[in-house]
């Protein structure tokens, strides 16, 4: 946090540091108090930065700027309606924070409404049951180093508890714990959230092979999923998302899936697919994915996408 601070300093919009100081330091305690989460500073941060820099275009000051204006901006964006959606968002969530610091009296982002976005089926990439079995299974096929198990492991948590990448990556040994009879993971999603996840059989059995060749059993406090040095072996340093996705891709196109229809996401959606094909019920899907609202485990749901080959090849012609 200490190197934000600077840095947000070097970046703030030229409209705002022409508003005087006590605007510029609103800005930066937004970006640093109010929203914590990185990605979602990251994604406001652009968001707000192309607004101020349009408004400049325009002669538009700081406090100049009205409700006709950011209704202007919007219906100008030739963006998809979520990015229209999220700019919006953030501008209006920064001029909040301006009016409650006293740096303005009104916020013009108030009345504008968002464009209408209705998605009922998300854009993610899923694979079948199937699918995911032959995956799973090429990781090991020809020989089982620590890493191919590792990323053997690491998939099929993804899969059996519909974990965001982020999460798993940040499991450390002691997450992985026996409670009575069955074992869990401790995983910690986005905005702190935590929950408790029962282990399923195949991938108990894939962290129980990574943990036996990579003996780290007794290293509660290490990661759980390491990288690896030129020699193959575990550094004890944890394996970044971005690490993640990369072998992800790696081993998606060594077993014959096209790259770039695969993201770590992809698992995600497979596993919830998966459940609700198998008879489960949508509200117990939504509290494993640990979503707050059902519709957006509704997104992850590929049922209705899941067309035999058998059922085309009734066209006959």
């Amino acid at each position: 946090m200490s190197d934000l601070i600077p840095q947000l300093r070097q970046t703030v919009p030229r409209l705002v540091d022409d508003a005087g100081g006590e605007a510029v330091q609103r800005v930066i305690e937004f970006f640093t108090a109010e929203i914590r989460n990185k990605n979602t500073r990251e994604a406001y941060a652009r968001a707000v930065r192309q607004f101020f820099d349009w408004a400049e275009r325009r002669g538009l000051t700081l406090e100049t700027i009205e409700p006709m204006h950011v209704a202007a901006y919007v219906e100008a964006d030739d963006r998809s309606a979520s990015t229209v959606k999220q700019h919006l968002s953030a501008i209006r969530r920064l001029f909040d924070w301006l009016v409650t610091g006293q740096v303005l009296s009104s916020n013009p982002a108030d009345p504008v409404r968002p464009p209408k976005l209705v998605v009922e089926e998300g854009k993610t990439p899923v694979f079948t049951a199937g699918e995911t079995r032959e995956l799973l299974d090429s990781i090991v096929e020809e020989k089982q180093d620590v890493g191919r198990l590792r990323d053997r492991a690491l998939i099929g948590v993804m899969v059996f508890t519909f974990a965001r990448v982020s999460a798993v990556a940040g499991l450390d040994v002691r997450d992985y714990y026996r409670a009575g009879h069955r074992w869990t993971l401790h995983l910690q999603e986005k905005g702190g959230k935590r929950r408790d996840v029962p282990v399923h059989h195949k991938a108990k059995e894939h962290l129980d092979d990574y943990l036996g060749a990579a003996e780290i059993q007794d290293q509660q406090n290490a990661p759980l999923f390491q990288s690896l040095n030129r020699s193959r072996e575990l550094t004890g340093s944890r394996l970044e998302s971005g690490s993640v996705l990369q072998m992800v891709k790696r081993r998606a196109e060594d077993a014959g899936f096209d790259p770039d229809q695969v993201c770590c996401h992809t698992f995600r959606g497979t596993g919830i697919t998966t459940y609700l094909e198998n008879g489960g019920k949508l509200e117990t899907a939504q509290h494993i994915a640990g979503h707050a609202s059902a519709t957006t485990t509704k997104l992850y749901d590929r049922r209705n996408r899941n067309i035999e080959q058998e059922e085309i090849e009734r066209i006959r012609i």
